[in-house]
Protein backbone atom coordinates (compact mmCIF):
# COMPACT_ATOMS: atom_id res chain seq x y z
CA UNK A 1 0.00 0.00 0.00
CA UNK A 2 0.74 3.71 -0.44
CA UNK A 3 0.67 6.14 2.93
CA UNK A 4 1.18 3.48 5.21
CA UNK A 5 3.35 5.46 7.25
CA UNK A 6 0.82 7.46 9.25
CA UNK A 7 -2.82 8.91 9.68
CA UNK A 8 -5.46 6.65 7.79
CA UNK A 9 -2.68 4.46 6.08
CA UNK A 10 -1.02 2.69 8.93
CA UNK A 11 -4.69 2.38 10.30
CA UNK A 12 -5.48 0.31 7.37
CA UNK A 13 -2.08 -1.25 8.04
CA UNK A 14 -3.31 -1.99 11.37
CA UNK A 15 -6.94 -3.09 10.56
CA UNK A 16 -5.53 -5.73 7.51
CA UNK A 17 -2.84 -7.21 10.07
CA UNK A 18 -5.15 -7.97 12.33
CA UNK A 19 -7.19 -9.59 9.98
CA UNK A 20 -4.53 -12.29 8.89
CA UNK A 21 -2.81 -10.28 5.86
CA UNK A 22 0.82 -9.64 5.80
CA UNK A 23 0.90 -5.43 5.07
CA UNK A 24 3.78 -3.56 2.97
CA UNK A 25 4.28 0.36 2.98
CA UNK A 26 5.62 1.72 0.23
CA UNK A 27 6.45 5.70 0.63
CA UNK A 28 9.08 7.69 1.51
CA UNK A 29 8.46 9.08 5.28
CA UNK A 30 9.52 7.73 8.46
CA UNK A 31 6.10 5.57 10.32
CA UNK A 32 4.92 7.56 13.16
CA UNK A 33 4.32 4.08 14.65
CA UNK A 34 5.32 1.02 13.79
CA UNK A 35 2.97 -1.86 13.17
CA UNK A 36 4.12 -5.33 14.45
CA UNK A 37 4.55 -7.47 11.69
CA UNK A 38 4.44 -5.30 8.72
CA UNK A 39 7.22 -4.07 6.36
CA UNK A 40 7.74 -0.66 5.17
CA UNK A 41 9.84 0.08 1.77
CA UNK A 42 11.35 3.18 1.77
CA UNK A 43 10.56 4.83 -1.87
CA UNK A 44 8.88 8.07 -3.52
CA UNK A 45 6.17 6.85 -5.09
CA UNK A 46 5.76 10.14 -7.47
CA UNK A 47 9.24 8.33 -9.40
CA UNK A 48 8.37 5.59 -11.46
CA UNK A 49 12.14 4.01 -10.93
CA UNK A 50 11.22 3.71 -7.06
CA UNK A 51 7.76 2.15 -7.91
CA UNK A 52 9.61 -0.43 -9.74
CA UNK A 53 11.78 -1.22 -7.66
CA UNK A 54 9.07 -1.20 -4.75
CA UNK A 55 6.74 -3.54 -7.00
CA UNK A 56 10.02 -5.95 -7.68
CA UNK A 57 10.84 -6.19 -4.20
CA UNK A 58 7.75 -7.28 -3.20
CA UNK A 59 7.30 -9.77 -5.94
CA UNK A 60 10.21 -11.50 -5.00
CA UNK A 61 9.91 -11.90 -0.86
CA UNK A 62 5.86 -12.25 -1.94
CA UNK A 63 5.09 -13.80 -4.83
CA UNK A 64 1.74 -11.62 -5.20
CA UNK A 65 -0.41 -9.32 -3.98
CA UNK A 66 -3.81 -9.91 -3.02
CA UNK A 67 -5.12 -6.14 -1.68
CA UNK A 68 -3.51 -3.24 -2.97
CA UNK A 69 -4.87 -0.04 -0.85
CA UNK A 70 -3.72 3.42 -2.32
CA UNK A 71 -4.01 5.86 0.47
CA UNK A 72 -1.49 8.36 0.33
CA UNK A 73 -2.72 12.12 -0.11
CA UNK A 74 -1.30 15.88 0.15
CA UNK A 75 -3.19 18.94 0.23
CA UNK A 76 -2.71 22.16 -0.95
CA UNK A 77 -4.49 25.43 -0.37
CA UNK A 78 -5.25 28.29 -3.07
CA UNK A 79 -7.81 30.02 -4.68
CA UNK A 80 -7.08 28.76 -8.88
CA UNK A 81 -5.42 32.04 -9.67
CA UNK A 82 -3.01 31.39 -7.02
CA UNK A 83 -2.47 27.58 -7.78
CA UNK A 84 0.92 27.41 -9.99
CA UNK A 85 1.75 24.70 -12.18
CA UNK A 86 4.23 23.49 -9.61
CA UNK A 87 2.06 23.10 -7.02
CA UNK A 88 -0.79 21.39 -9.04
CA UNK A 89 1.55 19.01 -10.38
CA UNK A 90 2.72 18.04 -7.03
CA UNK A 91 -1.12 17.15 -5.64
CA UNK A 92 -1.55 15.12 -8.83
CA UNK A 93 1.75 13.58 -8.70
CA UNK A 94 1.11 11.92 -5.15
CA UNK A 95 -2.66 11.86 -5.11
CA UNK A 96 -3.08 9.93 -8.41
CA UNK A 97 -0.06 9.26 -10.53
CA UNK A 98 2.04 7.94 -8.54
CA UNK A 99 -0.02 7.24 -5.40
CA UNK A 100 -2.49 5.02 -6.84
CA UNK A 101 -2.13 4.95 -11.04
CA UNK A 102 1.50 3.67 -11.22
CA UNK A 103 1.09 1.55 -8.25
CA UNK A 104 -1.97 0.06 -9.59
CA UNK A 105 -0.49 -0.52 -13.10
CA UNK A 106 2.78 -2.23 -11.95
CA UNK A 107 0.98 -4.46 -9.17
CA UNK A 108 -1.83 -5.36 -11.17
CA UNK A 109 0.36 -8.35 -12.91
CA UNK A 110 0.99 -9.67 -9.45
CA UNK A 111 -2.66 -9.90 -8.59
CA UNK A 112 -4.06 -13.47 -9.54
CA UNK A 113 -7.65 -12.04 -8.05
CA UNK A 114 -7.94 -9.35 -5.48
CA UNK A 115 -9.11 -6.17 -4.23
CA UNK A 116 -7.97 -2.35 -4.91
CA UNK A 117 -9.00 0.37 -2.85
CA UNK A 118 -8.50 4.38 -3.08
CA UNK A 119 -8.46 6.26 -0.68
CA UNK A 120 -10.30 9.22 -2.37
CA UNK A 121 -12.68 11.93 -0.51
CA UNK A 122 -16.27 13.36 0.38
CA UNK A 123 -14.19 15.90 -2.24
CA UNK A 124 -14.38 13.06 -5.20
CA UNK A 125 -18.18 14.54 -5.40
CA UNK A 126 -18.19 17.91 -3.96
CA UNK A 127 -15.87 20.87 -4.32
CA UNK A 128 -14.53 22.81 -1.09
CA UNK A 129 -13.37 26.46 -1.63
CA UNK A 130 -9.27 27.34 -2.27
CA UNK A 131 -8.50 23.67 -2.80
CA UNK A 132 -8.39 23.39 -7.06
CA UNK A 133 -5.88 20.98 -6.66
CA UNK A 134 -7.12 18.87 -4.26
CA UNK A 135 -10.37 18.94 -5.46
CA UNK A 136 -9.41 17.72 -8.88
CA UNK A 137 -7.25 15.05 -7.76
CA UNK A 138 -9.78 13.53 -5.96
CA UNK A 139 -12.34 13.20 -8.79
CA UNK A 140 -9.46 11.91 -10.53
CA UNK A 141 -9.11 8.85 -8.44
CA UNK A 142 -12.73 8.00 -8.52
CA UNK A 143 -12.67 8.13 -12.22
CA UNK A 144 -9.45 5.97 -12.24
CA UNK A 145 -11.55 3.55 -9.56
CA UNK A 146 -13.97 3.03 -12.08
CA UNK A 147 -11.97 2.37 -15.14
CA UNK A 148 -9.87 -0.08 -12.99
CA UNK A 149 -13.05 -1.43 -11.95
CA UNK A 150 -14.20 -1.93 -15.37
CA UNK A 151 -11.30 -2.91 -17.35
CA UNK A 152 -10.04 -5.77 -14.34
CA UNK A 153 -13.54 -7.11 -13.16
CA UNK A 154 -15.10 -9.77 -12.12
CA UNK A 155 -10.64 -11.25 -11.68
CA UNK A 156 -10.05 -7.87 -9.45
CA UNK A 157 -12.62 -5.81 -7.47
CA UNK A 158 -11.52 -2.07 -6.78
CA UNK A 159 -13.52 0.26 -4.78
CA UNK A 160 -12.85 4.15 -3.83
CA UNK A 161 -13.20 4.98 0.03
CA UNK A 162 -14.71 8.51 0.76
CA UNK A 163 -13.72 9.87 4.30
CA UNK A 164 -14.36 13.36 4.69
CA UNK A 165 -11.10 16.28 5.46
CA UNK A 166 -11.73 16.08 9.15
CA UNK A 167 -10.35 12.56 10.17
CA UNK A 168 -8.73 13.13 13.23
CA UNK A 169 -4.73 12.67 11.55
CA UNK A 170 -2.31 14.95 13.26
CA UNK A 171 -0.43 15.92 9.57
CA UNK A 172 -3.81 17.00 8.43
CA UNK A 173 -6.63 18.31 10.52
CA UNK A 174 -4.27 19.50 13.45
CA UNK A 175 -1.73 21.30 11.46
CA UNK A 176 -5.07 23.17 9.58
CA UNK A 177 -6.95 24.20 13.03
CA UNK A 178 -2.80 25.47 13.92
CA UNK A 179 -3.38 27.27 11.01
CA UNK A 180 -6.21 29.19 12.16
CA UNK A 181 -6.10 29.16 15.83
CA UNK A 182 -2.37 29.15 16.53
CA UNK A 183 -0.42 26.63 18.89
CA UNK A 184 -2.88 26.55 21.63
CA UNK A 185 -3.86 22.71 22.74
CA UNK A 186 -7.08 23.60 23.99
CA UNK A 187 -7.82 26.02 21.10
CA UNK A 188 -6.90 23.48 18.92
CA UNK A 189 -8.96 20.86 20.37
CA UNK A 190 -12.00 23.13 20.11
CA UNK A 191 -11.60 24.11 16.34
CA UNK A 192 -11.43 20.63 15.52
CA UNK A 193 -14.82 19.96 17.90
CA UNK A 194 -16.22 22.59 16.24
CA UNK A 195 -15.66 21.45 12.71
CA UNK A 196 -16.98 18.04 13.77
CA UNK A 197 -19.92 19.03 15.25
CA UNK A 198 -20.74 21.41 12.08
CA UNK A 199 -20.20 19.17 9.21
CA UNK A 200 -20.80 15.86 10.50
CA UNK A 201 -24.30 14.27 11.70
CA UNK A 202 -22.27 12.19 14.21
CA UNK A 203 -21.45 15.02 15.75
CA UNK A 204 -17.78 14.48 16.34
CA UNK A 205 -14.86 14.38 13.46
CA UNK A 206 -14.16 10.17 11.88
CA UNK A 207 -10.98 8.52 13.54
CA UNK A 208 -8.64 6.66 11.26
CA UNK A 209 -9.06 3.21 12.46
CA UNK A 210 -13.01 3.80 11.25
CA UNK A 211 -11.77 4.28 8.05
CA UNK A 212 -9.18 1.29 8.44
CA UNK A 213 -11.72 -1.13 9.69
CA UNK A 214 -14.23 -0.15 6.77
CA UNK A 215 -11.23 -0.19 3.99
CA UNK A 216 -10.83 -4.45 5.64
CA UNK A 217 -13.96 -5.05 5.40
CA UNK A 218 -14.32 -3.96 1.70
CA UNK A 219 -10.91 -6.24 1.11
CA UNK A 220 -12.87 -9.22 3.23
CA UNK A 221 -15.07 -11.80 1.16
CA UNK A 222 -18.10 -9.99 2.61
CA UNK A 223 -17.90 -7.60 0.40
CA UNK A 224 -17.55 -9.86 -2.63
CA UNK A 225 -20.17 -8.58 -4.21
CA UNK A 226 -18.94 -4.74 -3.94
CA UNK A 227 -16.96 -2.93 -6.89
CA UNK A 228 -16.78 0.02 -9.19
CA UNK A 229 -18.30 2.15 -6.45
CA UNK A 230 -17.47 4.42 -4.25
CA UNK A 231 -18.04 4.04 -0.35
CA UNK A 232 -19.10 7.01 2.01
CA UNK A 233 -17.56 6.98 5.37
CA UNK A 234 -17.93 10.65 6.33
CA UNK A 235 -19.95 10.25 9.15
CA UNK A 236 -22.74 11.64 7.38
CA UNK A 237 -21.21 14.85 5.70
CA UNK A 238 -22.43 14.52 2.15
CA UNK A 239 -26.00 13.56 3.01
CA UNK A 240 -28.67 15.60 2.36
CA UNK A 241 -29.76 17.80 5.34
CA UNK A 242 -32.81 20.13 5.65
CA UNK A 243 -33.46 23.08 8.15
Amino acid sequence: MTGGTGGIGAAVMKALRDEGAHPVSVSNTEPTERVPGAEYINGDITDRGAVLGAVSEIKESMGKVDILVNAAGIEEYAPVHLTDEAMFRRVMDVNVTGGAFLMIREVLPLMEQGVIINVASVQSFSATRNAAAYVTSKHALLGLTRSVALDYGPRIRCLAVCPPGTVDTPPLVRKAAVLEVGNSEDRVAEKISEWGGRAHLTGRIGRPEEVGKVIAFLCSDAASFMTGSAVMVDGGASSPTYP
